[in-house]
């Protein structure tokens, strides 16, 4: 890619990464302990996709001769973000592998079910665990995320609002559309499926 189809198209990748990130973030706010085991999995390999969104495109906008310090250290707390996510993914689709009903695992470990409970229960505390670390770091994080986007603002020339601005709605909408929130699961339908 070029550097001047990246600056071109820097508003676009900033609109595309704002729009993701902040889908992400709303995602993650979701209560996880509505959701069974599956459903949970699901939900975080969505987050998962729409902040390699954001990332992808916070990179793209990184490389043009504009991007400040901020912007790099920006892509950096993405791709932490994004780690954390992959972790607590990992962690409970091996509770998962522990609770299922024919596990491969316990039948390779050679262990009853009620054995396999008890490393179940851990990995799902540690996807808990790492879920209230990251909502820590997003609470922290929503004052310099805006420091940024004023930056931007401030900095760029009224095409690029505009450009920008459109994009956001536009990929807001997209965000929204392709990463729909998960229907709750009630108690009720919950011990149905179980």
């Amino acid at each position: 890619m070029s550097t001047v189809h990246t600056h071109l198209n820097r508003p676009i990748h900033l609109a595309r990464r704002d729009a993701f990130y902040e889908r992400g973030v709303e995602l993650l706010y979701l209560p996880l302990q509505e959701m069974d085991t599956s459903t949970r999995i699901t939900h975080m390999r969505r987050v998962m996709d729409v902040l390699a969104t954001a990332r992808k495109h916070a990179f793209f906008a990184s490389r043009s001769a504009k991007a400040c310090a901020r912007e790099l250290d920006f892509l950096h707390f993405l791709e932490l973000i994004y780690d954390n996510v992959t972790s607590m993914h990992s962690m409970m689709e091996h509770q998962a592998h522990l609770e299922a009903a024919e596990s491969f695992l316990c039948q390779f470990l050679n262990t009853t079910r009620e054995q396999c409970q008890l490393p179940a229960m851990h990995y799902r505390r540690r996807a808990e665990d790492l879920m209230g670390g990251l909502w820590q770091l997003l609470r922290l994080s929503h004052a310099p995320y805006r420091a940024l986007q004023k930056e931007f603002t401030e900095s760029a020339e009224e095409q690029e609002s505009v450009r920008y601005n459109k994009a956001f709605s536009s990929f807001r909408e997209e965000s929204i559309t392709r990463f729909a929130v998960p229907e709750p699961i009630t108690s009720e339908s919950a011990s149905v499926t179980r």
